[in-house]
């Protein structure tokens, strides 16, 4: 099942990696202003939050009998239909409205994916293993991102243009789909659906213990990643890289630096305690930035951009595979989709306004500045992450893999 989970994270990883590896360096190098750049990612952060809407339909009785996984592979079909009708706009620097359109209800089939492939995890992991299943998921999404869209398919932009990779990421969800809805069957359980209604469940949230801190950190924890991602194409332009430059010099150490990160959280995570493992990350990542950012003269080696970017994306890692795993500790069983979504969803909030701010930081305080800020935001998180005293997981699901 964990082979499963992690291919269906691999194709949200397809559209991550093609969104910040190949397109958004495209419309920078274009000229696109960084304003429409970011516009595009903000735009298209809605879904992401929106996405809780798809909690209550996974918590019905009839979503549970058809099951998670065969709703997960019908979405990951949308999202290939979505990849290959975007082939059509290119150069996509021509087209910036309809591709912000596309990548819009891209967005809104991957939400659905996602969604449905977190309430498997519930049904499908034990508690105990909740930290190394998070860390397979997110790992398949870094394999689908930096060796998939990045690499392998930047390889074929390259020498054969924008369509064709993207005919090529649709085909490999394609495939993903129909393998989960081979190896998924219909889970024929007999389930109500209390989680049908989104307001209890929320007040369900809102009423326990430490509840709300927990929704308010969720909703800040990512703000500073989601803004730094927002302006790396500016910023590759800024170092004087091309787009196959930035390809070329930073997708396989993005690779290597969140493959190793998430193999240590798979092993180590539910050993250390996953509330210590996100305080710490929290409180390494805010370093990182800042030490990266008091260096601004050293940007110029390209092996110090490429040592950054290497352990940024091991803490990074590590950051998200606890989160997450505390997160979905926080939710009640029976709404497990329905608490999951609101839960990520407020993960999501920052997609929506954080790269709006990207434009502006850079104005105000250059991209050393705005590293530094970030760095800061981070370290914030860290002691909110103790501040909040996140309660310890409740042995409540079944306890098989």
């Amino acid at each position: 099942m964990l082979g499963v989970l992690g291919g269906l994270y691999l194709v949200q990883g397809i559209v991550w990696g093609f969104g910040g590896l190949l397109l958004l360096p495209r419309l920078a190098a274009a000229g696109v202003p960084l304003v429409e750049q970011t516009g595009i990612l903000a735009i298209a952060g809605a879904p992401w939050v929106l996405k809780l809407a798809w909690g209550p339909v996974l918590d019905t009785g009839w979503a549970r009998r058809v099951g998670a996984g065969r709703i997960a592979a019908a979405a990951t079909l949308l999202v290939a239909a979505a990849l290959a009708a975007m082939a059509t706009l290119d150069p996509p620097a021509a087209h910036t409205f309809a591709v912000a359109v596309a990548w819009l209800l891209l967005n809104v089939a991957l939400s659905l994916q996602d969604v449905s492939t977190d309430a498997l995890a519930f049904d499908a992991v034990a508690l105990r293993s909740r930290g190394r299943a998070m860390a397979v998921m997110l790992a398949g999404h870094h394999v689908g991102a930096e060796l998939l869209a990045g690499a392998v398919v930047g390889a074929v932009v390259a020498s054969r243009g924008l369509p064709a990779g993207l005919l090529v990421l649709a085909s490999a969800s394609a495939l993903v789909a129909i393998a989960v809805a081979i190896t998924t069957p219909r889970s024929g359980a007999s389930v109500t659906g209390v989680g049908a209604q989104l307001r209890p469940a929320l007040m369900a949230l809102v009423r326990a213990r430490r509840g709300r801190p927990v929704l308010a950190f969720a909703a800040l924890v990512f703000a500073a990643d989601v803004l730094t991602s927002a302006v790396s194409g500016a910023w590759f332009v800024e170092l004087g890289w091309s787009p196959e430059d930035a390809v070329a010099r930073v997708v396989l150490v993005l690779l290597v630096g969140n493959l190793a990160g998430y193999a240590s959280a798979a092993v180590w995570l539910d050993r250390v305690g996953r509330v210590r493992a996100l305080q710490a990350s929290c409180a390494l990542l805010g370093a990182v930035w800042i030490i990266f950012a008091a260096t601004r003269p050293w940007w110029a080696i390209v092996g110090w951009v490429q040592g950054f970017v290497a352990v940024q994306s091991f803490v990074t890692a590590w950051l998200y595979a606890a989160c997450h795993a505390v997160l979905m500790d926080a939710t009640a069983p029976r709404l497990r989709a329905t608490q999951f979504a609101i839960l990520t969803a407020c993960l999501n909030l920052p997609r929506v306004w954080a790269p709006a701010l990207g434009a502006p930081a850079i104005a105000a305080l250059g991209f050393g500045g705005t590293f530094a800020a970030c760095g800061v935001w981070q370290l914030a998180m860290a002691m909110g992450a103790v501040a909040v005293g996140f309660s310890p997981p409740r042995v409540h699901d079944a306890d098989a893999d």
